[in-house]
């Protein structure tokens, strides 16, 4: 009886968070079951089965992440609503493999002034649970993975007790 509630227990909690899995070497992936005995982790996002909202957690930094997949590769990613596009960098977008076909090159304003940039619209993309479409994304050499407005506009997003809450339009 006791093992048939443990999973049980188990399987309502995989339903219904998304844990961040820091590994000793530094590298970082999301799961929706209790991380690994060797890694760190972290609850990031409440997702509920039933729902179509995504419940975002912040960080110690206030920061929210979430899981970003494009072509079935995931990375974690912050959320950045003063982020004009989905960002990623080029290593990532190797992995992603989305630097085949056509691109458009530009430059692009940061907080640490201007960069240069691939642009590249990509026609289906997931942050979290939630599948996007036809949405900009901006590959710049080394930067951090960040959700910005390019795919938040299709979402709905607010703030519920200092949690970021996600649903689509």
């Amino acid at each position: 009886m006791f093992a048939l509630l443990l999973v049980s227990t188990l399987q309502a909690r995989a339903d219904s968070t998304i844990q961040k899995c820091t590994a000793a070497d530094g590298s970082t992936f999301y799961q929706q079951d209790v991380c690994p005995p060797s890694t760190n982790s972290r609850t990031v996002a409440v997702n509920p089965s039933n729902s179509n909202s995504l419940t975002l957690i912040a960080n110690s930094g206030h920061q929210f992440s979430t899981s970003l997949t494009i072509n079935g590769v995931t990375v974690p990613g912050y959320i950045d609503t003063g982020a004009t596009y989905v960002t990623v960098s080029l290593d990532t977008a190797y992995r992603m493999r989305i630097t085949d076909g056509e691109f458009q090159s530009g430059s692009m304003q940061t907080a640490n002034g201007v960069i240069r940039a691939l642009m590249k619209k990509v026609p289906v993309l997931k942050v979290g649970k939630f599948e996007l479409y036809n949405v900009e994304v901006s590959i710049v050499a080394n930067a951090p993975t960040l959700i910005g407005m390019s795919a938040l506009n299709q979402l709905n997003f607010a703030n519920q007790g200092g949690n970021m809450v996600l649903s689509k339009r």
